[in-house]
């Protein structure tokens, strides 16, 4: 077939004439003529194999715009007129999909072809691009393709660049592509190829640019003793094992080589930086390095990521020669010393400083700094004490958590209104929350205060803070009510308020303006009143934690409208918060960016700006079978209702039934009653389940035993009654699941139940009344008719029987006479007892 239309678009460009030639021959000037008739053709079944919504191919094949080389996205040679460029790349999104045509075959001078951002739909790479020998630039990059990298591409023996990245292509990388010696770039991240590197790639002589990232390659890192002019190598998330070859340090043009989260060894020593000395970013981390650098080292980074690979235990000294760096990051190093006091003299350009998970000890000196823009800063989970003392005003982020820090909050006032992020739980801070923290109202993005000793009101200025999604106050002293000035925070996802001495009613005002909500933790608290009925409104709620406080009233029908606890589907990226871990302006600018040095053209680095962002991801304290657990990546997964130790009475509503990707469910410590609801078997997805304490009565519902993800069950201690189900999910439990029932009975109990009665049958108070009129009516008309019966069966035989008319007569005399004879003798005999 695709023989049969070349051979109709030749004959077609036979008949037409061709080209006539752009060089008339007495003069040599160039002549304007329209394009190749072939190529057009070739150009508009392109066209027809792709959907262009935006009509952004609209002028291609308009009749009043003939020639192609004038369509958009197409380039032509002004000397020969042949189609050279083809660039339907799109950077705003999918504009265009369908396939790639074989018809691109029959534009055989093409150098240079981009089809990235056009959505192929999981669709393969052609083999016919094989035929296009004339391309040096190959880049279909973020286009949704999906199968191997066909081995054909080896016959694009003119190839500088090749860009096929962000795709779903898999299998292995072909060897043959390493016989493409002219290739400058290779670029084939994120998607799921495998196998090894080709060896051959370490011999093309002219690549600069390689980054294989984000893929499951494994086997060694090869040697690229030949690629002397390479200047970026990024072999990041992969499979790679086996040591960082020595060969790596005689790069002498290489400027940024990242190589993390793989499983990599070995000791990194100076021969591996020999003669790097124009390196400026290097990112060994997620390895299982072991860093031993003398202070000799040449280069001078501008990034540092050496997160998880073994600095210490002792602070690494060779980082005093890198005074230039913007970005460090030596946190889970193994560095149990105290910071020297040289390394707090920190560059000014710094954006994102990086010390935690390691055992750092000491106090913090006085910083106040002065930084070109707004760094990020991290100290987290060390073992720092003391005061905060004076930190740097510029600050976009900062992460003191889990350390022994003490004092107040005052310091924050110090700091400019650029915070994004600010995490200060686990210290031993105390005092009041101050009124600065208004000022932060167009940035923060997290605050983080829990498990401190803060005391005192909530101030109403904290409803300030507008841009917030999550908000942690638990495990602190705080008291009072929830200011009704928190009502302004439209963006929050997650608030927990858990373990303070907040009192009052949960406030009504939730529904109105926190739609956006998935968690809410207010346990262990001092509210009080009634559950408002406004919590049902909140479609997203997926965690509820009221537990723990003096809640009173009825569990409101409505609670089983939760529209996230409905269904099964889970949102990830609810639990975690993006906030900007370096600012690079100040905040009256229309766009903040961060600098960050990207690949230039002529080979080395240039300055581009743009957001750098970091994740903060949720975290949980939940009551889970039985015992607190933390909740943190996987806590998109839990669906929880906790309302336990409250004062909540009445019945549990069936509608609660309707929540039917409820995973966790604990209404223990209450006085409910009632049965247990019949279609509880609609839970299920239910993994805990916890009754216990209240005084449900009634059996067991036989539905129960249908909950097969069921792990742990807890009905003790109610007024439970009769036989526990049959079935292995409810034998598995132990006794303790239902003890305290003092009626219930059967396995795993050692309480023996008799037979089984008849099943009962339960009926309405009307129908009870008219059974009961008809039993009655039945009652009466049975001894009616009895006694018509006996008499008529007696008489009949006495008026028809003379015999036995005379015995009966004979036999009644003789009972006449044995009646008036016993009772003359016994008044004889009483008569006798009281005279004497």
């Amino acid at each position: 077939m695709f023989v049969f239309v070349s051979l109709l678009l030749c004959m077609g460009s036979f008949i037409n004439g061709g080209l006539t030639s752009r060089y008339k021959e007495d003069t040599g000037m160039m002549v304007t003529r329209s394009c190749y008739d072939e190529e057009r053709q070739a150009l508009l079944g392109l066209k027809a194999n792709l959907v262009d919504i935006n009509n952004t191919l609209n002028d291609w094949g308009h009749k009043e715009k003939n020639d192609c080389c004038q369509w958009t996205g197409v380039g032509c040679d002004v000397h020969t007129g042949h189609v050279t460029q083809l660039d339907l790349s799109s950077s705003y999104g999918y504009v265009l999909s369908g396939n790639i045509s074989s018809l691109l075959s029959l534009l055989p001078r093409l150098e240079y072809l981009d089809l990235s951002g056009i959505d192929f739909q999981f669709n393969n790479i052609p083999n016919s691009l094989s035929s296009l020998t004339d391309l040096r630039y190959l880049k279909i990059s973020n286009a949704n393709l999906s199968g191997s990298i066909p081995h054909q591409l080896a016959n694009l023996s003119n190839l500088l660049i090749l860009d096929l990245s962000n795709n779903f292509l898999s299998g292995p990388i072909p060897d043959s592509l390493g016989d493409l010696t002219s290739l400058t770039e290779i670029h084939l991240s994120t998607n799921r190829l495998e196998g090894v590197i080709p060896t051959s790639f370490g011999n093309l002589p002219r690549l600069i640019e390689l980054d294989l990232s984000r893929n499951l390659l494994n086997g060694s890192v090869p040697d690229f003793v030949r690629s002397t002019f390479l200047r970026q190598l990024d072999l990041s998330r992969n499979k790679l094992t086996g040591n960082l070859p020595n060969s790596t340090g005689k790069l002498s043009n290489l400027r940024y080589l990242d190589v993390s989260s793989n499983s990599l060894t070995g000791v990194i020593y100076d021969v591996h930086f020999q003669t790097l000395d124009v390196l400026i970013y290097l990112d060994l981390s997620f390895n299982s390095f072991e860093l031993n650098l003398s202070s000799n080292i040449g280069f001078k980074l501008l990034t540092i990521k050496l997160q998880s690979c073994k600095l210490g235990p002792t602070f690494p000294m060779w980082i005093q020669t890198q005074r230039q760096f913007a970005y460090l990051d030596i946190s889970n190093a193994g560095i149990s010393d105290h910071v020297p006091g040289w390394f707090w003299d920190l560059p000014p350009r710094l954006r994102f400083l990086n010390l935690s998970s390691n055992d750092i000890k000491g106090m913090l000196p006085d910083m106040a700094l002065f930084f070109e823009d707004y760094p990020g800063m991290d100290l987290s989970n060390n073992k720092l004490e003391g005061m905060i003392p004076l930190l740097p005003s510029k600050l976009a982020a900062l992460n003191l958590s889990r350390n022994r820090f003490s004092g107040t909050l005052s310091f924050l006032c110090r700091i400019d209104a650029a915070l994004t992020f600010l995490d200060l739980s686990s210290n031993l801070l105390s005092g009041n929350l101050p009124d600065c923290l208004k000022k932060f109202y167009k940035r923060l993005v997290v605050l983080n205060l829990s498990n401190n000793s803060l005391s005192g009101e909530i101030p109403s200025s904290l409803g300030f803070l507008s841009e917030l999604q999550a908000l942690y106050l638990r495990r602190n002293a705080f008291v009072g009510e929830v200011p009704t000035s928190l009502n302004n925070y439209t963006k929050l996802r997650f608030v927990d308020l858990g373990e303070n001495k907040f009192s009052g009613n949960i406030p009504a005002w939730i529904e109105e303006t926190l739609s956006e909500l998935y968690a809410l933790v207010l346990r262990s608290n001092r509210f009080n009143g009634s559950l408002p009925s406004q919590i049902c409104f909140l479609n997203n709620l997926q965690l509820l934690d009221l537990s723990n406080n003096m809640l009173v009233g009825n569990i409101p029908r409505c609670f089983g409208n939760f529209t996230a606890m409905a269904t099964r589907r889970f949102q990830d990226d609810i639990t975690s918060h993006s906030y900007s871990s370096y600012v690079a302006t100040l905040l009256n600018a229309t766009s903040l960016g961060a600098t960050k040095y990207c690949p230039g053209k002529d080979g080395g680095f240039v300055t581009c700006f743009t957001d750098e962002e970091a994740l903060f991801i949720d975290n949980a304290l939940v009551a889970w079978k039985g015992t607190q657990r933390q909740f943190e990546r996987g806590l998109y997964l839990l669906k929880s209702i906790d309302i336990s130790s409250n004062k909540l009475y009445g019945k549990l509503p069936s509608e609660m039934t309707n929540l039917r990707a409820l995973i966790s469910f604990n209404i223990s410590n209450n006085k409910l009653y009632g049965e247990i609801p019949k279609h509880i078997d609609q839970l299920r997805y239910l993994d805990t389940f916890d009754l216990s304490r209240n005084e449900f009565s009634g059996n067991i519902p036989s539905s129960l035993s249908q909950l097969t993800l069921l792990s742990y069950l807890n009905l003790s201690y109610n007024n439970l009654s009769g036989r526990i189900p049959t079935g292995t999910q409810l034998q598995s439990f132990g006794y303790t699941s239902y003890s305290g029932n003092p009626q219930l009975c059967g396995p795993p109990l050692i309480q023996i139940c008799g037979p089984s009665p008849p099943p009962a049958i339960v009926v309405g108070k009307k129908d009870a009344e008219k059974d009961g009129d008809e039993f009655w009516k039945s009652y009466y008309t049975g001894i009616g008719t009895g006694f018509v019966v006996g008499f008529w069966g007696i008489c009949g035989v006495l008026f028809l029987n003379h015999q036995c008319r005379y015995f009966l007569f004979a036999s009644l005399n003789s009972m006449k006479d044995w009646i008036h004879i016993t009772t003359a003798l016994h008044f004889q005999s009483l008569h006798k007892k009281f005279r004497w």
